[in-house]
């Protein structure tokens, strides 16, 4: 039983030196590094139905494009940059919209504008109350 014991401890106090390492937050990583990869691929031997490439310049900056056949054969590409403002994706043939998604997005931009609305009306019976208070009293905003 003290054996037993004796080893549950010791795996425990393994485990949790093991777990600081993984924790440490003075792990140093690497700046990016330039690279470039592209490759092509098929589902079956000769038959090319994909294709990626793509480069960095190692400060953050990634270009490439890549392109498919899609289930009813057509060919899409996307080209895009990925940087500090996000990926920027360019697409040979968008796809339309469907009803049903054109109208959720509608529904989400009348939404959006509403509580745009909302948001505004309410800042300015905040800024007509604040006109109005003492002016001798210290206002603290806590927003």
């Amino acid at each position: 039983m003290n054996n037993l014991l004796l080893s549950v401890l010791a795996a425990c106090c393994y485990v949790c030196s093991s777990v600081e390492q993984i924790l440490d937050d003075n792990v140093i990583t690497a700046s990016p590094q330039p690279y470039s990869f592209s490759y092509v691929a098929g589902r079956y031997p000769g038959q090319v139905d994909r294709q990626h490439s793509e480069t960095s310049d190692g400060n953050g900056v990634v270009r490439g494009s890549f392109a498919y056949v899609d289930p009813r054969h057509q060919i899409r590409m996307v080209e895009y940059v990925a940087d500090k403002n996000g990926f920027h994706p360019v697409l040979s043939n968008p796809v339309a919209d469907t009803p049903i998604v054109a109208a959720a997005k509608q529904h989400h931009a009348d939404l959006f504008q509403r509580i745009a609305e909302e948001h505004a009306r309410i800042a300015a019976e905040r800024d007509a109350i604040a006109a109005t208070a003492d002016p001798n009293k210290l206002i603290q905003n806590n927003y």
